[in-house]
């Protein structure tokens, strides 16, 4: 029974790459699903305000991914969708919280055609090549706290993106877009008014994710930059963005455990405290969903 067995799932394997068999008879994954998980991370972090060295924290976070990419009748990829549910971190210095925050949801989906194009209308439409797909990512519920404004919080009511989309052109590129934003927030502050914080398609945002055939390596790059319409306040600019690289370093069970390295920086109308630069190198946690 034990050769039979051994042989069975040799058989399985035998046609997928990401299974190995040992000499045992007994499989186990070499590769992992980024976007199918619950995720718990812990880590330090590094920060500096308008030059000004922060001191560094501890860093706590958790989020429940999931991927539920389409594919046609021809087996091809359609639809590109990546989701992302209670999204929350907080870091802590001397035992306190310094600053929390979480988002609610957060959806990126991308239409990928066989070969996209433009349409004319007319007596004789015309149909033109176009290099691009495109999608829309959308965040809605967001919160953010910090102890250096603990009568205040910041809410994100909506934030959208229309994205055009280059990954098709770019091999393991899962997503290169950009486009216009068009976002709501809402500072409010105990015993003042309301601030909302709008941006009506004056900024620009971009997207580029990057994941390895087997899950191994993964890096990101989210930028925004434009001007918002603060009321009361007028016209301000503003600039932030995020840069990621994650490598899995070992398996437990299957689980995979990765070290991160993340950087953040933000400058103008989206915060409301000064220029901030931080650093973080954080150890993540995977189980499937």
């Amino acid at each position: 029974m034990i050769p039979a067995a051994a042989l069975l799932c040799a058989l399985a394997a035998a046609g997928d790459p990401c299974l190995v068999i040992d000499e045992a008879g007994r499989s186990f994954p070499t590769c992992f699903d980024p976007g199918n998980r619950v995720e718990v991370a812990a880590g330090v972090r590094a920060a500096r305000q308008d030059h000004q060295a922060g001191g560094q924290a501890l860093l706590l976070s958790a989020a429940w991914r999931w991927r539920s990419d389409l594919a046609g009748q021809a087996g091809a990829i359609e639809w590109r969708r990546d989701q992302a549910l209670l999204d929350a971190g907080a870091s802590l210095r001397h035992g306190a919280v310094e600053e929390a925050r979480a988002l609610a949801w957060r959806g990126t989906l991308v239409r990928r055609l066989a070969e996209p194009f433009i349409l004319l209308p007319g007596p004789r439409p015309v149909r033109l090549p176009f290099p691009f797909d495109v999608g829309v990512s959308v965040q809605a519920g967001g919160l953010r706290w910090e102890r250096a404004r603990e009568r205040e919080v910041d809410l994100t009511v909506l934030r959208s993106t229309l994205l055009l989309d280059l990954a098709r052109h770019l091999g393991p590129v899962r997503r290169a877009a950009f486009g216009p934003e068009l976002s709501y927030d809402l500072w409010l502050s105990r015993g003042d008014r309301p601030v909302h914080l709008l941006v009506p398609f004056t900024a620009a945002a971009l997207e580029v994710a990057l994941e390895s055939a087997d899950g191994l390596w993964l890096g990101g790059l989210s930028a925004r930059s434009g001007a918002a319409v603060r009321v009361p306040g007028g016209l301000a600019g503003f600039a932030s963005g995020t840069l990621s690289l994650e490598r899995v370093l070992v398996a437990v069970n299957d689980r995979p455990v990765s070290l991160g390295l993340e950087v953040r920086g933000e400058h103008g109308a989206t915060g409301r405290g000064p220029a901030r630069l931080e650093a973080g190198l954080v150890v993540r946690v995977a189980t499937p969903r």
